[in-house]
C-alpha cells in the first residue's frame, strides 16, 4: 500500500443521472474485490441510487535525496483505469436499468476511500475483506480500522468465502456482475448496548431486512466483568423488556423482529457466536459509541466483530447530529427513526 496521503480521482464513465445518494463498491482487480460487484448492483437497483465502482492504483513516489524516481507506477494506473471502464461497460451490459461511474483513485486505500467518502456522501460503501491481494489483503487490519474510524457513512464489509480462489476466475468472470439476485439481510444481527449511539444503526438494518423480505434480531451482551451475578438476574430481565419494546416498533413498521439477551464476559466474541447460531447472513452496528451497559468500548468491539466474523458486517458511524435521519432514510417510517434517537439505559433499574 502507497504511504502518500495525496489523493487525485479521475471520472472514467457516468451512465444516467441521479439524485439519489449513491452507492460506492471498491475494487481491487480481483474477483475477491468483485465479489462485492452483484450486491452493489443489487441494492443499487432495490434503492434506484447511481453505482460508482471504485479502484485504487498507487501514485508516482516522490524523487529520492539524488533526485531519482524511486519507480513509476503510471503502468499500473493505466491497467487501473482500463480495469474500471471495462467492468462498468461489462456491468452496464448485464443491468441496463442500473446507472454506472467509474474511478479512479491514487493514493494509500484507505484515504482514498475516505476522500471518495467526502466527495461523493454515499449511502453506502461496500468492501471485502480477508482475501490476499491488492484492497482486499489490505482491508484486513489497519486500512478496515481506518475507514470505520475515519468514515461518515454506512460501510458494509463482505467476506468472501464462498468465493472460488482467483486462480481459477479471473476478475471480469461474468459471474461477478451477471444480474441475478444477490441479497444480504435476510437475518440481520443488530447488537445493541443501552446507548442511543448504538441504536443509530436500526433505521439501515430495518431497510436492509425490509428489502431483502428478512428479519432482525435485537441482541444485546451484558458484559459479566462488570457486575456480578446478581446484579446480572435483574438486568437481564431489563434489557430483554427494554428490547421487546423497539422490537415491537420495527415489528408494527413490517419487519419481524426478535430479543436475545446474552450474559457473557466476551461480548465480541459471543456476537460472532450468536451470529452463526442464529444463522444470521449479516451483523449490524454502530461504530465508536459507548454504552451504558458494562461501560464498554463499543468502538474496539466493532473491530473485534469485524476481525472474526465469518459473515458480512454492516457499520454506521454514530453521526452525532451531522446528518438529518428524514433525509438520509426518506423511506424508512418516522416510528424506526426515532428508535436511533432513544436510550434504553437500563444500567440502574
Amino acid at each position: 500500500m502507497s504511504t502518500f496521503t495525496e489523493t487525485r480521482s479521475e471520472s472514467i464513465t457516468l451512465r444516467g443521472p441521479s439524485t439519489a445518494q449513491p452507492i460506492i463498491v471498491a475494487l481491487d482487480g480481483s474477483a475477491l474485490s468483485a465479489r462485492a460487484l452483484p450486491i452493489g448492483v443489487h441494492l443499487a437497483r432495490q434503492r434506484q441510487s447511481p453505482l460508482i465502482l471504485v479502484r485504487v492504483a498507487p501514485l508516482d513516489p516522490p524523487p529520492d535525496m539524488f533526485g531519482f524516481a524511486v519507480g513509476d507506477f503510471s503502468r499500473e494506473r493505466d491497467f487501473a483505469g482500463a480495469y474500471i471502464e471495462r467492468l462498468v461497460q461489462r456491468t452496464h451490459k448485464e443491468n441496463p436499468d442500473v446507472q454506472l461511474r467509474g474511478e479512479v483513485l491514487s493514493g494509500g486505500a484507505s484515504r482514498g476511500l475516505l476522500e471518495a467518502q467526502a466527495e461523493h456522501s454515499p449511502q453506502l460503501t461496500i468492501i471485502t475483506s480477508h482475501g490476499r491481494t491488492g484492497l482486499s489483503r489490505m482491508f484486513r487490519g489497519s486500512v478496515t480500522e481506518d475507514i470505520l474510524r475515519g468514515s461518515h457513512s454506512t460501510t458494509l464489509v463482505l467476506w468472501p468465502w464462498s468465493l472460488p480462489d482467483d486462480a481459477s476466475l479471473g476478475p471480469d468472470h461474468p459471474s461477478s456482475i451477471r444480474n441475478e439476485p444477490v441479497t444480504v439481510g435476510r437475518t440481520i444481527l443488530v447488537p445493541l448496548d443501552g446507548s442511543a449511539r448504538t441504536a443509530r444503526i436500526l433505521p439501515e438494518a430495518f431497510r436492509m431486512a425490509r428489502d431483502a423480505d428478512g428479519q432482525i434480531i435485537l441482541t444485546t451482551v451484558l458484559d459479566l466483568a462488570s457486575t456480578t451475578v446478581h446484579r446480572a438476574r435483574d438486568l437481564e430481565l431489563a434489557i430483554f423488556r427494554a428490547l421487546e419494546d423497539r422490537a415491537k416498533v420495527i415489528r408494527d413498521a413490517g419487519v419481524p423482529t426478535k430479543v436475545d439477551v446474552i450474559v457473557s464476559a466476551d461480548v465480541a466474541g459471543s456476537l460472532v457466536t450468536h451470529a452463526s447460531l442464529s444463522r444470521a447472513d449479516l451483523i449490524a452496528m454502530t461504530t465508536h459509541a459507548r454504552g451504558s451497559i458494562g461501560k464498554f468500548v463499543f468502538g474496539s468491539v466493532a473491530n473485534r466483530v469485524a476481525s472474526r466474523a465469518s459473515r458480512p458486517v454492516l457499520f454506521t458511524p454514530p453521526f452525532d447530529g451531522e446528518v438529518s435521519y428524514d433525509a438520509l432514510y426518506p423511506d424508512v417510517p418516522a416510528s424506526v427513526l426515532n428508535l436511533a434517537s432513544l436510550p434504553h439505559d437500563v444500567s440502574h433499574p
